[in-house]
């Protein structure tokens, strides 16, 4: 997939004018790549948020219009890095790289995992456990994959998926290690309640039976009369 995408340069760097530019709607920028000195750029995040909403995600293949005055010049880019915000849904800034699309790239595509609704150790209230999110790969960047999936439908209780099982498009290779485990089916977790055994509940009950019976009367003796001596 591959989409347009306007960006201006920037002549002011600093945290003063950065701060000014996300005001007024812009996410600072910067463009480099092989035999390409490094540009300060400015683009808007409307046109990068749709940019990055569709199904490629961050690895989308994008024509990059750099507007300079009335200069304009096209470049192919991906995206390097993003630099979110740390708990606010906002860029803060973009890293483009140029690419050649006879040239191959390496990045790291998501994992999308399907089948948990007929997995028979779910089903059994075992918990999928993620250990990587992401794969490492290597392609042309007009193969780049949107995500690599797995099928845990025939998954039970114990068991896990490596690497090595994951299934990649022609022309992509798969970088990370093949033996490296990408998820596994755990039990589900079995609280143990320890319960006293009969002998103990009633040593712990014999001295609370023994002041009850010393508080009645006792066979025999009698009770002298409300408000004074036995006469």
């Amino acid at each position: 997939m591959e989409l347009k995408l306007t960006a201006e340069t920037r002549e002011e760097t600093g945290k003063g004018p950065v701060k000014r530019l996300r005001v007024q709607g812009g996410i600072p920028a910067v463009l480099y790549g092989p035999g390409l000195l490094p540009h300060n750029l400015v683009v808007k995040k409307e046109d990068l948020g749709e940019v990055l909403h569709t199904e490629a995600g961050a690895n989308v293949l994008i024509d990059l219009q750099v507007v300079d005055g009335k200069k304009k010049e096209s470049h192919l880019v991906m995206i390097k890095e993003i630099q979110r915000h740390p708990f606010k849904e906002k860029f803060l800034h973009v890293d483009f790289v140029k690419v050649a699309r006879d040239e191959k790239v390496t990045t790291k595509v998501p994992i999308a995992v399907s089948g948990e609704a007929e997995s028979l150790g779910l089903k059994n209230g075992g918990t999928l456990q993620h250990n990587i999110w992401e794969v490492e790969v290597e392609c042309l960047p007009a193969d780049m994959p949107d995500h690599l999936y797995v099928d845990v439908s025939m998954m039970d209780i114990g068991d896990h998926l490596r690497v090595s099982d994951l299934t990649s498009p022609p022309g992509v290779a798969i970088l990370t290690d093949a033996d490296d485990t990408i998820l596994t089916v755990l039990a589900p977790r079995v609280i143990e309640v320890e319960v006293p055994e009969v002998a103990e509940v009633a040593e712990e009950l014999a001295p609370e039976e023994e002041e009850v019976a010393s508080a009645k009367e006792k066979p025999g003796e009698a009770v002298p009369p409300a408000g004074g001596e036995e006469s």
